[in-house]
């Protein structure tokens, strides 16, 4: 494996999806505190299921379990990073968060804290480019590791507020084994889908691995929020503006936004799924939150198939009957499809080309052709130097 492959490959399991976490006074949003549950009808929920009984492994940057807004419901298992930085200032920040997503929709379920990644204020934190330029001695092993412990862990359901934010975007043979083995385990796997908009539209992992739910970010009008990232694997979206989590360095919560707590929020939608009918399997898990969503039958590589309605996805389960759980077929490598389900939806959906990419790429294509017509033609004028040179001199 080559040097550059390996760095991407670190950043894309050492960089969060981007939650912006703001301590502000007040919601920013004129949605207001807290409307993320009532969006997506958590109260009604609340009626028939509130976790009981089930784990949620949260794999991020670490979860500081003594968090008052975690209330004693969250445990830290091994750092995946085999560092020991837990009574560092600035651990677990954006881990801690997403528990609290969790718990917030499912208040009686757990939290198993799974540190796979960094947080943007660890001083060994480092972008992609970052990572390209001074490779470091950590592994991507990382979140396989992490997942592979959860599945083997008493856990229902994992959380993946992580993702690439590198071009790159490499595939990892041990990450998608590692959730297929979760999978066969009935461990339903969401990941968020990415900070990235509606630019590029690149394949970025774990999101994308085969099986997995992808969640976009939503506003309070249920639209994709505009930093949502863009992709067919989307499979629903739920609440990402102005979501208001556990804050490390206060008692209390602040203000942030990102496709993070968006699916934190939907992995607790599973817990209340998984609590009330163990005995279904992930497929069915991730069915029941497309077919109940906001837009049914309909899907959109924005949102998926709309926000997520826990109560209504509860209401359903009940005329589900439990199968044995069917692992996704295999993948192997980035050419594999990667769609909502089984859909047959391709990998890329309308998507305009960006033109400052065309302009640029043709600039530079025009001028390695003149690269490369002005190498064949030192080349063949040196190949006739040659020739004359060695030559011999006509007679008179």
């Amino acid at each position: 494996m080559s040097a550059w492959y390996r760095a991407a490959l670190r950043a894309a399991v050492t960089v969060t999806v981007g939650t912006a976490l703001v301590a502000v006074a007040a919601p920013a949003h004129a949605a207001g505190k807290g409307w993320e549950l009532d969006a997506r009808s958590v109260p009604a929920a609340h009626r028939l299921s509130r976790g009981a009984g089930i784990t949620v492994a949260v794999i991020d940057t670490g979860v500081r379990t003594a968090h008052p807004v975690l209330a004693g419901r969250a445990t830290e298992g091994p750092d995946f990073l085999h560092e020991t930085d837990q009574k560092e200032s600035w651990y677990g920040d954006h881990g801690t968060s997403m528990a609290s997503h969790v718990l917030d929709v499912a208040p009686e379920a757990k939290v198993l804290g799974l540190r796979a990644i960094r947080d943007r204020t660890d001083p060994d934190y480092q972008s992609w480019q970052d990572a390209l330029a001074k490779p470091q001695a950590d592994s991507g092993r990382a979140l396989a590791e992490a997942i592979r412990y959860a599945a083997d862990a008493d856990v229902r359901v994992i959380s993946l507020s992580l993702g690439s934010e590198s071009p790159f975007a490499p595939y990892d043979s041990e990450a998608a084994q590692a959730i297929q083995y979760a999978m066969s385990k009935g461990i339903v796997v969401i990941a968020s889908a990415g900070n990235d908009g509606d630019g590029e539209n690149l394949v970025s992992y774990p999101v994308a691995y085969p099986g997995v739910i992808g969640v976009a970010a939503s506003t309070p009008s249920g639209a994709r929020a505009d930093f949502s990232t863009v992709h067919s694997y989307v499979d629903v979206a739920a609440p990402g503006v102005s979501i208001w989590g556990a804050k490390i360095n206060s008692t209390g919560r602040a203000s942030g936004q990102g496709t993070s707590p968006a699916g934190a929020l939907t992995a607790g939608v599973a817990a209340l799924v998984l609590a009330k009918y163990p005995k279904l399997s992930p497929r069915q898990v991730g069915a029941l939150l497309e077919r109940t969503a906001s837009h049914p039958g309909r899907h959109d590589p924005r949102t998926g198939y709309g926000v997520v309605d826990a109560a209504a996805a509860l209401r359903a389960a009940a005329d589900v009957m439990p199968e044995p759980y069917v692992v996704p077929v295999s993948a192997q490598g980035a050419g594999a499809h990667f769609g909502p389900g089984d859909d047959g939806t391709p990998r890329r959906i309308g998507q305009p080309l960006e033109v400052t990419t065309l302009v640029v790429a043709g600039v530079l294509g025009l001028i390695a052709l003149g690269m490369l017509l002005a190498g064949s033609l030192l080349v063949v004028s040196g190949r006739r130097a040659r020739r004359a040179r060695a030559s011999p001199p006509t007679a008179p």
